[in-house]
Order: structure tokens, then C-alpha cells, then sequence
């Protein structure tokens, strides 16, 4: 399979080894038809995805894991310790997030429960002050 190359002339004076544009014989850098202002914010955004912040972002999951997920992988972690495929200090670092994850789902929990507690009193406070109690 013969790949395409761009049609344009490096510094050095030899071809351009970059793929072109889709339908197109020149690469981004020497297509005619794009002005430097694009291809400086091409560059700087594509700087931006490629940073490591970018890339943990995208590495996350969607929704948080469960504790049934957590254990899963610390399952995981567990048998790669015992086989010797993963580093200990790996799996205790994980451990230690997996750790503080929990705390956080708990303490999210009780904090969901404490509100809905508070609310439910508020509900009932009203008719509990207009009560006339006799001595």
C-alpha cells in the first residue's frame, strides 16, 4: 500500500514526508489555502490535547466508581502484586486512593441523608409551633 505524501518542499530542500490534507496534495503546513493564524491555533490547541492534563481527563470514567468497582480493581491490583507484575508501591498507591474515594462516597452519603433529614423536620416544624399546649 503506497501512502500519499505532501507535495511540498521542507527547509532542507527535500520532500515533505507529511500526509496531506484529506483531498488535498499538500500537508497542513504547506497547504496554500490555510492562513498562519489557523495554523498557530491548531498548534497551540493541539499543544492543549496533548498536555497531561488532557490526557487524564480523558482517561477518567464518566460516573464515579462504586465501591463494588473499586474492590474490582483492587482484586485486580491484588493478583498482579501476588504474580509479580505489578510493583507493591503501585498497588499501595492505589489502595490509598481507593481508599479516599470511599471516604468521599461515604461522607457524600451522609451528607445526602443529613439533608433529607433536616428537611423532613423543617416539614413538621411548622405544625409543632401552632400546636397551643395547656398547662
Amino acid at each position: 500500500m503506497t501512502v500519499a505524501l505532501c507535495h511540498g518542499i521542507t527547509r532542507a530542500g527535500e520532500r515533505c514526508r507529511a500526509r496531506p490534507l484529506v483531498g488535498a496534495t499538500y500537508c497542513l503546513n504547506h497547504s496554500p489555502t490555510i492562513t498562519d493564524a489557523q495554523r498557530r491555533a491548531w498548534a497551540a490547541r493541539g499543544g492543549a490535547n496533548s498536555s497531561a492534563r488532557a490526557r487524564a481527563k480523558a482517561a477518567l470514567p464518566a460516573a464515579a466508581m462504586g465501591a463494588d468497582e473499586i474492590g474490582s480493581w483492587l482484586g485486580i491490583c491484588f493478583k498482579r502484586v501476588i504474580a509479580e507484575r505489578m510493583d507493591p508501591s503501585v498497588a499501595n498507591a492505589v489502595s490509598g486512593m481507593a481508599k479516599a474515594m470511599l471516604a468521599v462516597q461515604a461522607a457524600s452519603e451522609i451528607e445526602e441523608r443529613l439533608a433529607a433529614l433536616e428537611e423532613a423536620v423543617a416539614a413538621q416544624a411548622p405544625a409543632a409551633t401552632n400546636r397551643r399546649y395547656s398547662a
